[in-house]
């Protein structure tokens, strides 16, 4: 039955029409609240009609608040500029028709020319300041008419992404834009070795806030029993290729795809804005989904973006069926390679990931539904203005498209179901143990099995939910700058905070940190798990009595 779905599939996605789509959504500024985010939407709907889909726009109200997570007040830009001046000649120059990604999203409006000062020593102030990132925690605290952000984990050479997700009431009389790295290590070096070096900085942002709701887009097709979910988000700045144009087209493939194969499983194909929308799925839906599978960040060039597919699982205390089917699938599809005896060997670079939290996948997980992710990680050109189509593989595309409905073929019709579940289960342990041996985490395999089996499984028909994740921003606003910083360095962490210890706490799961460590191979020391005790006490006490 595998081989027979596969190859179905693989007869009814079409490179071209691939290709057409992906080009149509990278050509728009996607910014959360943005008259970009809201084309893009109505172009997929448009080409979703065209198949014969009925769809759905669901209203997310600008400036407001679902669960424990945020909508910004929704904004958009028409241009901007920036240049770097000393002695009368210009050092750099960008133009935000040629760098999308140059004003932090959600930036006020303004324009001017300043002297830069460096941010250094707890001291931030002057007409034009640079500072490292996050943009959010600069923007608070700058004293500045223009403050410039830069991200050392971003691409040195590009632009990065970032966003400062404003509410109403946090506009303030100052711009934040964002240069390379490699622009900011080249400034400091030159207001480092002369003091008295004059650099002029001179910008204009034209940008607005407008008030208007976003919106998620729902195409589900003809069968009306519960069946299977596929999600992407499609918000990001121009071009968000990888991420997340690449989910977005996946997703759009899958419904031409199952509609040419006439695949006779429940689907609804749902595009949202990332978190803020998918909060406003929670009775949206025409059926509670037996599964959902998250795309986000697929189908690269693997040897440009250096990435690697992960099937993220969900948290192991909870019981998983569309997990297992999606690595099946995962394998059925990219094994493409050979070894010398002819045996099957992966064809691209995959692997199974412990629960991290970062997309949508989180929101569904929060309501106990049965989740998984497909992420291709790490990504060279991660948030950042060459986060371009030609990083993308139009075959790996294709491929991903067929994988995820196979995967949701299999997960419907629960193919083999307990002997699958069993398989992975063992298989599961088994890969832990021997990632434990190769990271020197030093716990044998049957303790591991004992920590993984000790736990009650949670059943997502038989689960207290969540209103949502808590967001980083929820996080930080009850920690603090400094306290959330500390917390955020540790490894695992904000997992943990964000929906790991929420979730297993509303359902009675009591002490899961030591799960949590031996989930993802990790150990914390004394102060780090003080530290984050702490943390989540704070949180608990304010969001979850």
């Amino acid at each position: 039955m595998i081989k027979e779905a596969m190859e179905s599939l693989r007869r009814n996605t079409r490179g071209l029409i691939t290709l057409d789509v992906l080009n149509m959504l990278t050509r728009h500024h996607r910014i959360q609240g943005s008259s970009g985010l809201e084309n893009a939407l109505m172009d997929l709907r448009e080409i979703l009609e065209g198949l014969g889909y009925s769809t759905r726009m669901i209203e997310i109200p600008s400036d407001s608040r679902k669960g424990f997570i945020d909508t910004p007040v929704s904004w958009d830009i028409d241009e901007a500029f920036l240049q770097f001046k000393t002695g009368g000649n210009v050092i750099e120059e960008y133009r935000f028709n040629e760098h999308p990604t140059l004003v932090a999203a959600h930036s006020p409006p303004g324009e001017g020319c300043g002297v830069l000062s460096l941010c250094s020593g707890g001291k931030c102030e002057g007409e034009v300041v640079l500072t490292k990132g996050p943009a959010y925690e600069a923007y608070i605290k700058a004293d500045a008419r223009l403050v410039l952000v830069y991200d050392s984990k971003r691409y040195s050479e590009a632009v990065p992404y970032m966003g400062l997700f404003l509410h109403s009431d946090e506009v303030k009389d100052k711009v934040v834009m964002n240069i390379p790295y490699k622009t900011a290590l080249k400034l400091m070096s030159m207001l480092i070795e002369n003091p008295g070096r004059r650099i002029e900085v001179c910008w204009s942002s034209r940008t607005r806030y407008t008030g208007k709701p976003m919106h998620a887009l729902i195409a589900c097709n003809k069968y009306e029993e519960p069946g299977i979910v596929l999600v992407s988000h499609i918000c990001h700045p121009k071009p968000g290729a990888h991420d997340n144009a690449s989910g977005s087209v996946v997703n759009y493939m899958a419904a031409f795809a199952s509609q040419l194969t006439g695949l006779e499983v429940p689907l609804c194909h749902v595009w949202v804005p990332e978190h803020t929308g998918t909060v406003f799925l929670d009775n949206a839906l025409p059926w509670q989904p037996l599964g959902v599978i998250n795309l986000d960040m697929v189908g690269s060039k693997q040897w440009v973006t250096g990435s690697t597919l992960n099937i993220v699982n969900t948290p192991l205390y909870m019981e998983s069926m569309i997990t297992p089917y999606m690595y099946l699938a995962v394998k059925a599809v990219f094994d493409t390679a050979q070894s010398f005896g002819g045996f099957n060997l992966p064809g691209m670079r995959y692997s199974l990931s412990p629960y991290t939290v970062g997309s949508d996948h989180d929101v569904f997980i929060s309501w106990g539904l049965d989740t998984v992710m497909l992420n291709e990680w790490p990504s060279k050109y991660y948030h950042t203005d060459m986060d371009t189509v030609e990083t993308l593989s139009q075959h790996y595309l294709q491929e991903t498209t067929v994988a995820s409905l196979l995967a949701a073929l299999l997960a419907y019709r629960k193919l083999h179901g307990d002997e699958v579940f069993s398989a992975f289960r063992n298989y599961l342990k088994t890969w832990y143990a021997i990632e434990a041996v190769k990271t020197g985490f030093g716990t044998s395999l049957g303790d591991l099995s004992r920590v993984i089996d000790g736990f009650p499984k949670l059943r997502p028909d038989n689960i207290v939910k969540l209103p949502s994740p808590i967001s980083t921003r929820s996080i930080q606003g009850i920690l603090g700058f400094e306290t959330y910083k500390r917390v955020s360095e540790i490894k695992g962490a904000l997992t943990y905070l964000s929906l790991y210890a929420p979730l297993a706490y509303v359902n009675g799961l009591n002490n899961v940190a030591q799960l949590f460590q031996v989930e993802n191979l990790i150990k914390w020391s004394s102060e780090e798990e003080t530290l984050i005790n702490n943390a989540w006490e704070l949180i608990r006490n304010k969001l979850l009595k």
